[in-house]
């Protein structure tokens, strides 16, 4: 009876933990936001000067004010800005639209946001702004499936609006993850790996990914020797040859379980001989880390790091200090450190990077 027992406990476990990831993916934040922001202003700067409007046009001081409020978390107080610049303007824009919709979504209001979204498609005049609504609409309806129950229909509702936002705009990372995870709740875990390789993939061919490249060598990798979860010996010599990503994780950190799945695809990305992604936990308790890998599938090398001695030993925080999770360490195949990233709100940009990287080298390599 113990064995029944425990598969059901773990199946509630991963569906608790896929409720939380669907959360944290619905939620508009971090690069996706600044993003959304970023193309506001795009929008009104746009505005401006098509329709030869100067620093003291009303309704454009309201928009900029508006915006200023939505950098500063401050919702409510933006609407009313975007709201009066519509009324000033006599008619819907596209900017007082996406404004209006961005603090609706972010207070919460889904319906109202995607109402928003939905009649700024009507007056945007390119392809990625068609992207930026369709994906704002798809993040309101899987924000409401993450709520509660997971409801199909809006979860279809989502995937049609994110397949939407990919179709306009084929390099935008966000939304294949986001689409990924709407199929995911769908339980169509193949097509949903898929998006998550996709998700990669955009995010590499992105020309953002690009920034700050090459990332070149800082400091050499501390010495260290540990075991990973099948008894294998794992140590900074025997990893020469070959990048590596070490993934720094918890299973109580919510953004580290919404990283999984992308993460997931990036072990299978490259072969081992020039690539390898090492996962190491940080949970106090070994048997919480040995039930959620094995619950999770987790196949790829996993390390638990007792005492955070590897975190320590890489120096990602003073001495006596919280952990801070998740994060990403790049080693070069020469045994250097080439690049630490913190969080998930660049997980395209991290994605990208790495990807970048090693097929930078390798294809280096090719060719002589």
């Amino acid at each position: 009876m113990v064995a029944p027992y425990r598969a059901r406990n773990d199946r509630c476990i991963l569906l608790q933990q896929r409720a939380t990831a669907l959360n944290q993916s619905a939620r508009v934040t971090g690069r996706a936001l600044c993003c959304a922001i970023n193309f506001l202003v795009i929008l009104a700067c746009t505005a401006a000067t098509q329709g030869g409007d100067n620093q003291q046009d009303p309704a454009a001081q309201e928009i900029k004010a508006g915006t200023s409020l939505l950098q500063q978390g401050n919702y409510p107080e933006a609407k009313v800005h975007f709201e009066r610049a519509k009324t000033l303007q006599g008619k819907p824009t596209a900017e007082t639209n996406a404004g209006i919709g961005l603090a609706e979504l972010q207070m919460g209001h889904l319906e109202a946001a995607r109402q928003m979204f939905t009649l700024e498609l009507q007056f945007v005049t390119n392809d990625h702004a068609r992207a930026q609504a369709h994906y704002m609409i798809g993040s309101a309806w899987l924000r409401e499936t993450a709520n509660g129950a997971a409801d199909k229909e809006k979860l279809q509702a989502a995937e049609e609006s994110f397949r939407e936002a990919v179709k306009f705009d084929p390099l935008y990372d966000l939304a294949y993850f986001n689409l990924a995870y709407a199929l995911l709740g769908q339980d169509r875990q193949k097509e949903s790996d898929a998006a998550f390789r996709d998700f990669i993939n955009a995010a590499a061919a992105n020309p953002e990914s690009a920034r700050d490249l090459p990332v070149t060598p800082k400091s050499h990798v501390p010495q260290f020797t540990v075991t990973d979860s099948t008894g294998h010996a794992v140590s900074s010599d025997s990893l020469r040859g070959r990048f590596v990503l070490l993934d720094f994780w918890a299973t109580w950190c919510p953004p580290c379980i919404r990283a999984l799945p992308a993460v997931r695809q990036l072990s299978k990305f490259f072969p081992e001989d020039q690539f390898l992604l090492i996962s190491i936990n940080e949970d106090a308790n070994q048997d919480e880390w040995q039930r959620f890998s094995r619950t999770h599938e987790m196949n790829w090398t996993q390390v638990w790091d007792q005492n955070s001695n590897l975190y320590d030993a890489f120096r990602l925080a003073p001495s006596g200090s919280k952990l801070s999770l998740p994060r990403y360490i790049l080693l070069d195949q020469h045994g250097f450190v080439r690049r630490v990233y913190s969080g998930t709100d660049q997980l395209g940009l991290l994605m990208g990077q790495v990807v970048r990287t090693v097929r930078s080298e390798f294809d280096d390599r090719a060719r002589h």
